[in-house]
């Protein structure tokens, strides 16, 4: 189960970095976002009641196991439909793929559980030095590539946050209550930013956007979010994090392979930078 589920969560997350791009042609970020949470959220919320599961009694409870989700929805997927129109979707794979980093340095403050060895270290300044190379290849071209680098980066790291203090305090809740109620929390800001700030008329429901948020909602966020509880429940956080190695393969894959999304020198070895810092942080 453990290895069905990893396959699955890379492919999905893999693809899911073009299938925002797409979304953003029709669509403004936190529109496209909002769009996709409703969607999911809607959803999430049908499956507990089909499956009579009980919500948490009172909104203390309620509020304290959807707290993750400010950080793991609403933070980090603004950041990261706010990034992709500035880079492509491949380049946003790649700085996503820092997040076993955000999750190895935060976890001493967070878990205290574990120690970091040398080589764990030496890991999370490989990736760091592959960050700097990437960003200074960003920076090199224009602001906007840098901006949209650092929203990038900002998104792992928030989303690292809120998986940890899942994994803290809530992994044993119920896995379908936990996704359903953390994403409404994260949702609802998305929600309010495009109410408030985004142009609606400039929103065009054409069969590609539409196709994008059905995929994003149901593969993206319902299917590949359950299993992420699962693997959460049942595995190390830092395990749980290996995904983001082979995800920005197939996100490279599918924006540089079948895309034609550009794709520099610079990042070429900041991505291997970076993932090679990965496996020594995660195989440590």
């Amino acid at each position: 189960m453990t290895a069905l589920l990893y396959i699955l969560l890379c492919l999905i997350w893999g693809s899911t970095w073009m299938a925002i791009k797409i979304g953003l042609q029709d669509a403004p970020p936190m529109t496209a976002a909002a769009l996709r949470f409703i969607a999911a959220i809607i959803i999430l919320h049908s499956l507990v009641l089909i499956k009579r599961y009980p919500y948490p009694r009172g909104w203390g409870k309620i509020l304290r196991l959807a707290y993750p989700g400010l950080y793991m929805y609403g933070t980090s997927y603004a950041m990261i439909y706010l990034a992709e129109q500035y880079i492509t979707s491949a380049l946003t794979s790649v700085l996503f793929a820092s997040f076993p980093l955000f999750v190895a340095l935060l976890s001493l403050r967070i878990l205290r559980t574990e120690h970091l060895s040398i080589a764990t270290w030496l890991g999370l300044f490989t990736g760091f030095i592959g960050i700097v190379v990437i960003a200074y290849d960003s920076l090199q071209v224009s602001d906007q590539l840098f901006l949209g680098s650092l929203l990038a980066l900002g998104g792992s790291a928030t989303a690292a946050y809120g998986m940890l203090l899942h994994k803290k305090h809530f992994a044993h809740e119920n896995i379908l209550i936990s996704a359903t109620i953390q994403m409404t929390l994260g949702g609802i800001p998305l929600i309010l930013w495009a109410l408030a700030f985004d142009p609606w008329p400039a929103t065009v429901f054409s069969a590609r956007s539409l196709g994008s948020i059905i995929y994003l909602a149901v593969l993206g966020s319902v299917v590949a979010f359950v299993a992420y509880y699962w693997l959460l429940r049942h595995t190390r956080a830092v395990v749980v994090s290996l995904i983001a190695f082979v995800t920005p393969l197939v996100g490279v894959f599918i924006g540089v392979g079948l895309y034609s999304e550009p794709f520099t020198a610079l990042t070429v070895v900041g991505t291997a930078l970076i993932l090679g810092g990965v496996v020594l942080a995660i195989k440590s």
